[in-house]
């Protein structure tokens, strides 16, 4: 049996290291795979397990490919990693910068981010050996699915996630193995296998295994460390994506030609930017004066946000289902300040605080 534990059992410790069961595991993904496909993102996660699975291509002369969905609204110094990763020995790229909508949390005005689309003042140029022709589909994961469904017959898709991340992050890893006994995969509908080697990494192991391997990484997150960003808040994602927005508001210090760029091609910007970190605007964690409850300022929101319609019906649908209390009023509050119409930011149905604390002193 490869590497791997019950997935409804408690943190199994092995005999070694992260590295050395990740090595492990990309050896065994060698074997038994033809096509090797790496996500990347610029990130510090995809760029450890790229280096990982490169180390092995390298020893055995074979080629891997290296798949990067470029979203445009991304930071300068994560187009330099990717650039660095996509002309390295061995690897085959696949930088995709087709058109793609993306919500934008910023704005309600300028609902979407059309990636790349023609004619617009685009955030980064786009680069020669990309490809650029429009895909079947134009939304983020249904071209995540697409590549992964053309990558041919005997392949895998191999990407950074981490089950320390969430608890979703941790289902997505092990609740339906691909494979027997690789409970560090899954599949998607269509049959493509997708391989989490550093899935049981922490966060101290990446950031160890860049700083004694002497890797590049991404320079956004030393000024993520310096701006005291929390831990969950240091990710690299497009810079309008629901759960990266709060960057938004250091970004003219960092990257001030992004930012400049940025707040030219989309509305809202400049707004996320001045009050991304504040307790009321966006973040929903206190109250504006002149409101004594949650649930009076979402009905507020929803009488004078510019919400389109049918994005109105959406909202109103979704919230009559959910719970009725102020900790889920507060939270509905947050998904219309960020436009999330689409529920990336799910609301958590939880239940009033007295409640909450018989159901548990019941079980204790």
């Amino acid at each position: 049996m490869q590497p791997g534990h019950d997935p409804n059992a408690c943190k199994l410790y092995l005999n070694k290291t992260v590295i050395e069961a990740a090595v492990e595991r990309i050896e065994w993904i060698f074997d038994t795979f033809e096509t090797i496909s790496v996500s990347v993102s610029g990130g510090k996660d995809s760029t450890v397990l790229f280096e990982l699975a490169h180390r092995e291509a390298i020893k055995r002369g074979r080629k891997i490919n290296a798949f990067f969905l470029d979203q445009e609204a991304e930071y300068a110094a994560s187009i330099e990693i990717i650039h660095d990763t996509m002309h390295k020995e061995l690897v085959v790229p696949y930088w995709y910068q087709v058109p793609c909508r993306m919500t934008n949390a910023t704005s309600y005005e300028d609902e979407w981010l059309y990636a790349w689309e023609p004619g617009a003042d685009w955030v980064h140029p786009q680069v020669d050996i990309s490809i650029k022709e429009p895909l079947p589909v134009d939304r983020f994961y249904r071209i995540m699915e697409w590549v992964d469904n053309n990558w041919g017959p005997n392949s895998c898709s191999l990407v950074g996630l981490r089950s320390e991340e969430s608890l979703n992050r941790y289902g997505t890893v092990t609740r339906n193995p691909a494979m027997p006994g690789i409970n560090w995969s899954s599949k998607t509908k269509s049959g493509c296998v997708k391989l989490y080697p550093i899935y049981d990494w922490t966060f101290e192991d990446i950031w160890t295994f860049i700083g004694t391997e002497k890797l590049k990484y991404n320079r956004a997150y030393d000024w993520m460390y310096v701006k005291g960003f929390n831990i969950p808040e240091m990710r690299v994602s497009n810079l309008i994506h629901e759960k990266a927005y709060k960057c938004l508001a250091t970004l003219q210090e960092f990257e001030p030609e992004t930012y400049d760029r940025i707040i030219r091609r989309l509305k809202g910007v400049h707004i996320a930017a001045r009050y991304g970190k504040s307790q009321q605007v966006f973040a929903a964690r206190k109250l504006p004066h002149g409101f004594e409850t949650w649930k009076a300022y979402r009905d507020f929101l929803l009488d004078t946000l510019p919400i389109p319609q049918e994005r109105l019906a959406v909202f109103l649908r979704r919230f009559e289902r959910q719970n009725k209390n102020e900790g889920v009023y507060r939270q509905q509050v947050h998904q219309l300040q960020i436009n999330d119409w689409e529920n990336n930011v799910p609301v958590a149905n939880v239940e009033k605080k007295k409640d909450s604390l018989k159901k548990w002193m019941e079980i204790l």
